[in-house]
């Protein structure tokens, strides 16, 4: 990792350093695309390079390991997990499965309220920090490919808070599935901002801890999108 780069400057008063630290270092490991087996500098070269303490360092790398991110082994430091074997197998045999759109609608309806629900009474100060920072990082004067990055980075990390690494697969696929169509709904202003607010409601419940607001939430948006989507077609 680079040593010029630091955590994100917008500290959270209500979250601790170390949850600071843990999203920074998994959004490090995302955006340098670090594969299984990858290693991750030393806590104490970790720690000078962030300007914080070896504890606030060893307690970031706890939240990655609970996430099975990371291993931690005495003797080998910290690498990048490789997903556990029934996660790999499910994504395996999903990946050749043919995509109707209707199916793939059905699955994401039946599954991300219940995905909401689980980050609502799951996710991590570290999860809750990322899915801010993706939020306000959202506009709706982005281009459509950029506004439908962040959409599904925001719906990535949500399933990620969940705690269901089966979830969070079969989820990770249904965006590839429907990048195509989704980018329609990003293609004016307004439904980029529809789909900004629609995110800002999922995530204040989830950070109320509403878990029945944020499955409300989460079904709310996806048949605001999917309308969106009907009324891009010519």
């Amino acid at each position: 990792m680079d040593q010029r780069t630091t955590p994100s400057p917008t500290l959270r008063r209500a979250t601790t350093m170390s949850a600071e630290v843990a999203a920074y270092l998994e959004r490090e490991i995302a955006s340098r695309g670090l594969k299984p087996g990858d290693k991750l500098p030393p806590e104490r070269e970790l720690a000078a390079q962030l300007s914080v303490s070896r504890v606030t360092v060893r307690t970031a790398l706890q939240e990655l390991e609970s996430k099975h991110l990371v291993e931690r082994t005495r003797g080998r430091g910290t690498v990048v997990s490789q997903p556990p074997a029934p996660v790999s197998e499910l994504y395996a045999r999903l990946a050749g499965v043919g995509q109707a759109q209707q199916d793939v609608a059905e699955l994401r309806g039946s599954l991300e309220p219940l995905v909401a629900e689980l980050a609502a009474s799951r996710a991590s100060a570290a999860d809750l920090i990322q899915l801010q920072d993706v939020l306000g990082a959202s506009s709706e004067h982005l281009s459509p490919e950029e506004a439908l990055r962040l959409d599904i980075q925001f719906h990535t990390l949500l399933a990620q808070a969940g705690r269901n690494q089966l979830m969070a697969s079969v989820l990770t696929l249904t965006s590839s599935w429907t990048s195509d169509v989704r980018l329609r709904s990003h293609s004016t202003a307004e439904g980029r901002r529809c789909s900004i607010e629609g995110h800002r409601h999922i995530l204040d419940a989830v950070l109320a801890r509403d878990a029945t607001g944020a499955g409300i939430a989460m079904r709310d948006h996806l048949a605001d999108v999917a309308a969106l989507i009907r009324n891009s077609q010519p």
